[in-house]
């Protein structure tokens, strides 16, 4: 009976230290978040430390700069890399954590306080201090910051978390204390049933051991599965992204994981000293334990049970991330995913892509591109040192099974001379790609294309990436003087480039040359065209029913365009026209899987079959208005027969302005032009060239002239 009664009291004195370690677990997670989340002054506090990451204050950043050059003067988007550097010293002062802590507390209340609404992480008071700081760099640019500006970081709405994060808080207001006791009430419990106090010591101090354990590498685990999936969008890369999330990873949950460790460490102690007073005690469970894991269990349960740890630690084993994945990059940086639209799937995971940022086997919906389409100094390195290389084709018959082309079905049958498409010029030219002091854009070619863009001009340039990492023009390669450029450079931009970059062009470096994209003079912006072609390839690779075409103002041979395009694989997708034939519908150039048409202003020598004369197909409308009323509709270049038209349909200012180009983009505006134009000329808009893309109604514009072709067809 007795000896009955001692197996009744370790088994119960087992079970309440597993309850005790159970409660532990969720106890010590509750009480970290009562006093360290939940606290307004401790989560200020949090978010300050985390302002110390390089990751975190970079994205802090860029999103004042992105708010600023929203609201302020369009002169502030040339101004772009000035503007970085004043606000990343900003971001480091005293007075502007203080305005952060300020909008900690805030965005706390949100979500743990009952009585508060609405609010914003909001760096209102934030806008003072860089006009402070930028009035002492440029006191002319200071004044273009709209007094009033707020910029928000992040929106939260109350009806998005009642119900949720206040209940929980609620929960871990009293769970926080709660757990704790019952889980030093059950270990104590279950030291005290047991027959043998210093057995029960000993499980009780491997349990809190074990516990701490599993926290810390559940909270590591998890730490690096988040940062696996993480994506940038807009204008920050997933790098950048990924070095924010793992600065407020550390700065919120860092310390819960030195309690695991500590909690570890005190389980191993506990343990140790049970241990110590009585070896035969300790040895005892510990030979059963080591014997009851090796040898086969005499029951159903208890195989049962085995087989159940043995999954556990093998689904462990499999979610255990990939260091290749969730490792530093020495050589690039991945590509962001971008919000899509109604015409583009979602993008491939994160997970798929390859270490240079390309999807590794991506599915379709991975639109790709980002901040620059991997645009950094060094990309070409980058290029080279991934190899390039080729990947399967896709068949015709995969590419048709979508059943659209361009967005619609109905435009299938359309021809190239019939449908309309969207285009921007100096495309690459991006105030979200790092480096461009002038942008004609602001979003990148990879958001250009999901946001519809299907035309894209763009100027190859000779460039030499210097010692200092900027990339200086190669103009004896292009076979043209600095000289000559700079005569033919307006003056304020001359004076522009060369206070920013110094002299222009090629001087005492030992660089290797390459195929840039850059407007008139690399040392302004550039970005690498193998980058840029291959965002188009990924676009395409991933979305089977688009048709785009590349307009190319060369200053580059085309056999060496053509290596670029080798080079970034896009070579697979480009099609060749016949002048004197009827050009091809979408449908088939979709059908063909030939989806890429490149035309040249110059150069199209016949050497690369592709390469086609511009201004053979392309006939245009004059450049340099500044008003709408200055624009017209004769014919520029190209000739009377040449069956395409395109508008440039653009403020032709320096610097490029957004404010300037929004009635340019009218939606009402562009149709009437399209009308206009089509009467003088004699046939329809086809291509519609315009700076700052996303500050009026292109997209939707093209749209509905493509819907007037194909209702007109049907007639």
């Amino acid at each position: 009976m007795n000896r009955l009664s001692n197996r009744t009291r370790g088994i119960a004195g087992a079970a309440l230290v597993v309850v005790g370690a159970v409660l532990l677990f969720a106890g010590t997670i509750a009480f970290y978040a009562r006093e360290q989340l939940i606290d307004q002054d401790a989560f200020a506090d949090r978010a300050v430390e985390a302002l110390e990451d390089d990751g975190v204050r970079h994205l802090v950043s860029r999103g004042i700069v992105v708010n600023l050059i929203d609201r302020g003067s369009t002169d502030l988007v040339a101004a772009r890399p000035l503007l970085e550097s004043v606000v990343d010293t900003v971001v480091g002062t005293q007075p502007f954590r203080r305005v952060f802590r300020a909008a900690a507390r805030e965005t706390n209340r949100v979500f743990f306080v009952r009585e508060r609404g609405n609010a914003l992480f909001d760096l209102g008071d934030a806008s003072q201090i860089v006009q402070f700081a930028l009035r002492s760099v440029s006191p002319r640019l200071a004044k273009e910051i709209p007094k009033d500006l707020e910029p928000q970081l992040l929106t939260l709405r109350r009806r998005d978390f009642a119900g949720t994060t206040l209940g929980i808080a609620d929960d871990v207001r009293v769970l926080g204390i709660l757990l704790p006791l019952l889980a030093l009430a059950a270990l104590a419990a279950g030291v005290a049933v047991s027959p043998d106090r210093r057995v029960g010591l000993l499980r009780a101090g491997v349990a809190v051991g074990a516990t701490g354990a599993l926290l810390a590498v559940t909270l590591l685990t998890l730490r690096a599965r988040t940062l696996a999936g993480v994506i940038g969008e807009d204008e920050v890369t997933d790098e950048e992204v990924r070095d924010a999330v793992a600065g407020l990873l550390d700065a919120y949950l860092g310390d819960l994981v030195v309690w695991g460790l500590l909690l570890a460490l005190l389980g191993l102690l506990v343990g140790a000293a049970a241990a110590a007073l009585e070896p035969d005690a300790a040895e005892l469970p510990t030979a059963r334990l080591r014997r009851r894991l090796l040898e086969r269990p005499p029951t159903r349960g208890g195989r049962a049970i085995r087989g159940a740890a043995a999954l556990i630690v093998g689904i462990a084993v499999v979610l255990k991330p990939d260091p290749v994945r969730t490792g530093d990059r020495d050589c690039c940086r991945r590509l962001p995913r971008l919000p899509g639209n109604e015409r583009v799937a979602r993008a491939a995971p994160a997970d798929r892509r390859d270490p240079c940022g390309g999807a590794a086997d991506a599915k379709p919906g991975a639109g790709g591109g980002g901040p620059g389409e991997r645009v950094r100094r060094g990309g070409a390195r980058c290029a080279r040192a991934r190899g390039h290389g080729r990947r399967p084709r896709v068949t015709g018959a995969q590419v048709s099974a979508t059943g659209a082309c361009n967005g619609s079905a109905a435009y299938c049958d359309l021809r190239v001379n019939q449908a309309v498409f969207a285009g921007t010029h100096n495309s690459f030219s991006a105030a979200d790609s790092p480096g461009w002091f002038i942008s004609n854009q602001r979003r990148t070619i990879g958001r250009q294309l999901k946001d519809g863009i299907r035309l894209f001009l763009i100027d190859p340039h000779w460039g030499v990436e210097a010692n200092d990492g900027r990339v200086r023009t190669d103009f004896e390669a292009e076979g043209r003087d600095r000289n000559r450029v700079a005569k033919g450079m307006p003056p304020q931009v001359l004076k522009a480039a060369e206070r920013l970059t110094g002299r222009l062009g090629v001087r005492g470096t030992d660089g290797e040359r390459d195929v840039w994209l850059c407007h008139t003079v690399c040392e302004l912006g550039t970005t690498s065209m193998v980058d840029s072609l291959e965002v188009v390839r990924k676009f395409l690779d991933d979305n089977r029913g688009e048709v785009v075409i590349l307009f190319i103002e060369p200053y580059v041979p085309p056999a060496e365009i053509a290596k670029t395009f080798k080079r970034a694989d896009l070579d697979r997708y480009v099609t060749t026209l016949a002048r004197d034939e009827p050009l091809p519908s979408l449908g088939q150039l979709v059908r063909r899987n030939r989806r890429v048409i490149v035309f040249t202003e110059k150069d199209a020598d016949g050497t690369v079959p592709w390469y086609l004369d511009g201004f053979s197909f392309v006939q245009d409308t004059p450049l340099g208005a500044t008003r709408r009323d200055q624009l017209s509709c004769k014919r520029e270049r190209g000739t009377a027969d040449s069956p395409l038209l395109m508008l440039n349909h653009r403020g032709d200012l320096f610097p490029p302005r957004l404010r300037a180009n929004r009635p340019f983009q009218e939606k009402k505006f562009i149709l009437s032009r399209a009308h206009r134009c089509a009467r003088v000329n004699g046939l329809p808009v086809n291509l519609i060239a315009v700076d700052h893309y996303d500050q009026g109604d292109l997209i939707e514009a093209v749209e509905e002239l493509n819907d007037e072709r194909v209702a007109a067809r049907s007639e």
